[in-house]
């Protein structure tokens, strides 16, 4: 799934809430080390990664 993004301030806000969920879901694996947190985790940080390389090309 990739994500469709107009601007480049689009795309940073996107970076910006990612990452933020990337924590949430971080603390409720500290809190409570499941495999269901741990794939939120794991999906948390795909996410992010995507944006980030989707940020990466555009400077390019």
């Amino acid at each position: 799934m990739s994500p469709t993004v107009a601007t480049l301030d689009q795309l940073d806000h996107a970076i910006a809430v990612a990452y933020v969920a990337l924590g949430a879901a971080r603390s409720a694996w500290d809190r409570c080390p499941s495999a269901a947190n741990a794939r939120a985790v794991d999906e948390a940080e795909d996410w992010v990664d995507l944006l980030l390389d989707e940020r990466l090309a555009t400077q390019g």
